[in-house]
C-alpha cells in the first residue's frame, strides 16, 4: 500500500511539472480537458504464481480490451473488461475417412484458453498527457478445453467442447497512459489477481493419433492465481 502511494505521488508531481507551459518567468498555463470515457486494446501476458505456477508452466499470451466510464468531473471511473489467453495445446494433420471408408486428409487441434470477464472501479487522479490510474477489479474466468476438425471433404469445421470450468476473481491494478496524439493514448498496465480453484488442460499433456484421428489429454486442478502485463492502446472519446 505504500509503494501504491508513492506511486500516485510520484506520478502526480511529474505530471504538475509536464503539463505547465511557461508563458514568462513565474507564470504556466494548463490546458485542462474534460473526462472521457476510454475504451482500451492491447496485448496481455499472464504469469501463473503460487499453486498455478507449481502445476502450469506456461505463460498464457493473449488480447484484453477494457472500456471505462468517469463518473462526472470526478476523479473515478467504473467499467468492464474482457481478456482471452491462450493456455495452449497441439494439431495435426490427420486421415479423415467418410462413411464408405474413403480417406482424405484433415487436420485436428485439441486446445486450452482463457476467458476473462471482469468489473472495475478506477482512481485516475490526472486528466493530462500522462494518466496513472490504480484500480480494484472482480469477475469471472472460463476455462475451457476444445477440439476443432477440418477436412478436405468440403464439409464444414467441427467443433467440440471437451471441458469448461469457471472460477471467480478479484484483484488489483496499476496502469498509466501517455497521450500520442488528441484522443490516442498508449497504455500500459500491471495487475495482480487471486483465483480460486478450477480445471484446465496441461498442455504438455495433448496426443493426437493422426492415424486414427484420436487424441487424449489430462487436466490438472488448483489455485488460479496470476500477475498479467498489458501494453496497447488507448482511444478517448
Amino acid at each position: 500500500m505504500n509503494k501504491l502511494l508513492l506511486f500516485f505521488v510520484g506520478t502526480i508531481l511529474i505530471s504538475e511539472t509536464l503539463s505547465g507551459q511557461e508563458l514568462s518567468a513565474g507564470q504556466t498555463v494548463k490546458v485542462v480537458q474534460k473526462r472521457a470515457p476510454t475504451l482500451s486494446v492491447g496485448m496481455q501476458l499472464a504469469i501463473p504464481t503460487g499453486e498455478f505456477a507449481e502445476y502450469y508452466g506456461g505463460k498464457p499470451f493473449g488480447i484484453n480490451a477494457m472500456l471505462s466510464i468517469p463518473l462526472l468531473s470526478l476523479p473515478f471511473e467504473v467499467g468492464g473488461g474482457f481478456a482471452w489467453n491462450a493456455m495452449g495445446g497441439n494439431s495435426k494433420n490427420i486421415s479423415v475417412y467418410d462413411t464408405e471408408g474413403n480417406a482424405q486428409n484433415g487436420s485436428l487441434r485439441v486446445n486450452g484458453n482463457a476467458y476473462t470477464y471482469q468489473i472495475h472501479g478506477r482512481f485516475r487522479p490526472l486528466n493530462g498527457k500522462f494518466r496513472p490510474y490504480g484500480e480494484l477489479f472482480t469477475g469471472v474466468r472460463n476455462f475451457s478445453i476444445k477440439s476443432k476438425l477440418e477436412s478436405d471433404f468440403g464439409s464444414e469445421p467441427t467443433e467440440e467442447r471437451l471441458n469448461r470450468s469457471f472460477t471467480g476473481i478479484a484483484g488489483y491494478a496499476i496502469g498509466a497512459k501517455y497521450q500520442l496524439v488528441q484522443g490516442i493514448f498508449v497504455e500500459a498496465r500491471f495487475e495482480k489477481t487471486a483465483g480460486s480453484k478450477a480445471t484446465y488442460i496441461d498442455p504438455e499433456s495433448v496426443r493426437i493419433d493422426p492415424a486414427g484421428g484420436s487424441f487424449s489429454y489430462n487436466t490438472t486442478n488448483s489455485r488460479t492465481d496470476q500477475w498479467a502485463l498489458s501494453l496497447g492502446l488507448a482511444f478517448s472519446f
